[in-house]
């Protein structure tokens, strides 16, 4: 019975006597026929498939890692019902052992495992584009050779129809019709750049024999289309990796419902789980030869890194403000400056000359302050000015003041700062009169010094009496310093203008920038507007805030109907708040998992940011410690994608603008009660589940103060 289902031919039927023999001739021929048109079509599908070698580019992504510290992202292709057990050894086995082995070498291991990832209500592009960006974020973080396991049987899977494939994603992975998501991984991860971390486990399908009959349907696919596309597709492999494809066997133990769901348990899989760990270790160690043992990452080089990372992104494209940049450059190299406003009494100070006022860059939130002063950190740079940046609010530790001292602290002297003497009991002031210190080396050098603090609005003593009390009235010899703040925080602004005080400020953006930033941004995802498209946007009144043209411009690039474009943009909302507050309604409404607000709230408690994995925990079941499948959550990020950050190897997620920030908060985090109940939830998550002791140490003060927790 086995070998007829596996073939796909049923039962013969009975022949009557005296029946004619022609009609056996036409039905051979009939058969004939349809074997052909078989072997046509998956003919033509790896035609195509041979001619995009090495032609297709995976998109960027904006995961930040460490110098030190580097990730190791693995993607897991494969069927799903057929593919439980060995996926099970993979997750509980291979992949802690190797996310220890890593460790030990400073690899932040990941792996992407899709499961209980395609079920029939979700069989539509939004599950294409998910499973192929998560490939991506594979080619961008190893260097353009993706960890990358396929488990192969006798199932080829879903095939998708041309429809529901949509036409961006067919032209961003030359997509070959008439063929499965699974195939598509293969070659989007493996195949069409003969990637040499891929691997391949092609399991014997002599166990099918001794399956229940109920559960065949879920290990054999019986359309001859399939069966053939399976036979080329692992005679393809093998020709083109011959060192990476391996054969294993496993037999049938029985029938389990130890996962809530009645499953077949396989049994005899200790060799591929042995062969899965020994190629992978080779893979990595190849890629990345040259990794150390560290147990523990500097948190000071990690916030380099990452301020670094944070710089360069945020300076990518900038849209006018020519005059404003030379303007604080030539403040930057010690030129007069001419109609600048100067606040404050340099007199009473006690000034000396050659002394420096500190620039202040202010101005509403939203207008692109941050991509100013990252532009102007380049542009110092390649005059050959010596720069100390902090962004903060690029990290969760950015905001901490004490944090931003020892930074720069390092920044000039070199040296890491040494503890607290135990004698000293106001922390501020150590580290305040160490900063003082340092100073007068700056002086000593004689070179041009610049000092650039964004968003000192941000910092976390931002409504403490003694806020911006560390930053001195003047700086010294060719020490220059400027600052950027947000114009509607009001202790900041007065506590800035006590000082001798240059102000500069963020002016509206003009129409023709304003013009250039929506071109450019629908550019990118080969969008455009109609020209009375664009005056319609540019007739808003809120136009001139770069954050509104952005926002508005990622809900444009998303927007499916052309024909009532207009009809959209009429309805936008004219201003950041409204307009923030419809795009987190809209997320909620557009995710299919139900998680998308909890995540929202989530990322907003957090001390900056949390860690992906993190998150991946806490938005499952925290009492029984168990995780939110692997595929929600990249559903959750593809939505969040042009609106969150991931920062640093422990992928810290954070909002990418505190704008977003204070939204989330303002629409979802209106009651007390529900403040302290997630930081109630996140502080349980690292007093009982966690095991990152890092992560640990920083945060669950932090939770337990929050959520009222004095006890814990």
């Amino acid at each position: 019975m086995y070998k007829r289902y596996l073939s796909g031919d049923g039962p013969s039927p009975r022949k009557e006597p005296g029946e004619s023999k022609l009609q056996e001739t036409l039905q051979k021929k009939v058969t004939q026929s349809e074997e052909d048109n078989v072997r046509s079509t998956v003919t033509k599908c790896w035609d195509r498939a041979e001619e995009l070698k090495v032609s297709t580019t995976p998109s960027s992504d904006d995961t930040t890692g460490l110098s030190s510290w580097k990730t190791i992202r693995v993607f897991v292709s494969s069927t799903f019902t057929d593919f439980f057990n060995e996926r099970e050894i993979l997750v509980k086995k291979v992949f802690p052992e190797l996310r220890e082995w890593c460790a030990e070498r400073s690899l932040y291991f990941v792996e992407c495992d899709l499961r209980w990832g395609v079920p029939k209500d979700s069989t539509t592009s939004d599950t294409i584009c998910t499973c192929m960006e998560e490939i991506d974020r594979c080619h961008s973080e190893n260097e353009g050779t993706p960890f990358f396991v396929n488990l192969t049987g006798e199932r080829y899977g879903w095939i998708p129809t041309e429809d529901e494939v949509p036409s961006d994603v067919r032209q961003q992975y030359d997509w070959i019709n008439d063929t499965s998501i699974t195939f598509m991984e293969i070659m989007h991860g493996a195949y069409r750049k003969q990637n040499p971390n891929a691997v391949f486990f092609l399991r014997n399908g002599d166990f099918c024999r001794d399956l229940p009959e109920e559960y065949q349907p879920r290990f054999v696919d019986p359309e001859p289309v399939k069966k053939e596309h399976l036979r080329v597709l692992k005679q393809k492999l093998r020709a083109r990796f011959p060192e990476q494809v391996f054969q294993y066997s496993c037999q049938v133990e029985g029938v389990s419902d130890e996962s809530g769901r009645q499953r077949v348990k396989l049994k005899g899989l200790e060799d591929f789980a042995e062969k899965a760990k020994d190629f992978l270790q080779k893979a990595i160690m190849r890629t990345y030869p040259d990794q150390k043992a560290v147990k523990n990452p500097d948190p000071e080089v990690q916030e380099m890194e990452n301020q670094r990372l944070y710089m360069e992104k945020k300076s990518e494209f900038v849209a006018g403000r020519e005059d404003l940049l030379k303007m604080m450059l030539s403040y930057a190299k010690g030129d007069p400056l001419d109609g600048v406003q100067l606040s404050g009494d340099p007199v009473y100070w006690g000034v000396e000359k050659g002394d420096n006022p500190v620039l202040c860059l202010s101005g509403p939130v939203g207008y692109g302050k941050s991509t100013v002063m990252a532009k102007l950190v380049q542009n110092a740079l390649k005059s050959g000015i010596p720069v100390i940046y902090h962004f903060v609010g690029c990290s969760s530790d950015s905001r901490l003041t004490e944090k931003m001292y020892r930074r720069i602290i390092k920044s000039i002297t070199g040296e890491t700062l040494d503890d607290m003497p135990p004698e000293q009991q106001d922390c501020m002031q150590f580290y305040k009169d160490k900063f003082r210190d340092c100073l007068p080396l700056l002086r000593e050098d004689g070179k041009d010094t610049l000092l650039i603090i964004d968003a000192i609005n941000e910092l976390v003593d931002y409504n403490a009496y003694n806020h911006l009390s560390w930053l001195p009235p003047m700086l010294p010899g060719k020490v220059r310093c400027i600052v950027s703040t947000a114009d509607t925080h009001s202790p900041t602004v007065h506590r800035l203008q006590e000082h001798p005080c240059y102000h500069a400020n963020m002016t509206p953006l003009s129409t023709v920038d304003a013009r250039l930033i929506i071109t450019h941004r629908l550019a990118r995802f080969n969008k455009t507007l109609a020209p009375d498209e664009i005056d319609q946007v540019l007739s808003q009144s809120c136009v001139h805030n770069p954050l509104w043209v952005w926002l508005l411009t990622e809900e444009l690039r998303m927007f499916g109907d052309f024909r009532t474009l207009s009809t959209k943009i009429k309805s936008v909302s004219d201003s950041v708040t409204s307009l923030l507050s419809s795009i987190i309604k809209r997320l909620i409404t557009d995710d299919e998992t139900g998680y998308m607000e909890k995540a929202l709230c989530m990322i907003a408690c957090s001390r900056g940011g949390v860690p992906t994995r993190d998150l991946t925990n806490l938005l499952g079941d925290v009492d029984q410690k168990e995780s939110l499948p692997a595929l929600y959550l990249a559903k959750i990020r593809r939505l969040l994608k042009p609106y969150v950050r991931t920062v640093g190897t422990r992928e810290f997620l954070t909002f990418s603008h505190s704008a977003i920030h204070q939204a989330v908060e303002e629409t979802l985090l209106t009651s007390r009660d529900t403040i302290k109940a997630y930081h109630s939830t996140m502080a349980e998550y690292y007093l009982t589940w966690s095991t990152d002791k890092y992560v640990n140490l920083e945060t669950v003060p932090y939770h337990c103060t929050q959520a009222g927790l004095k006890s814990r």
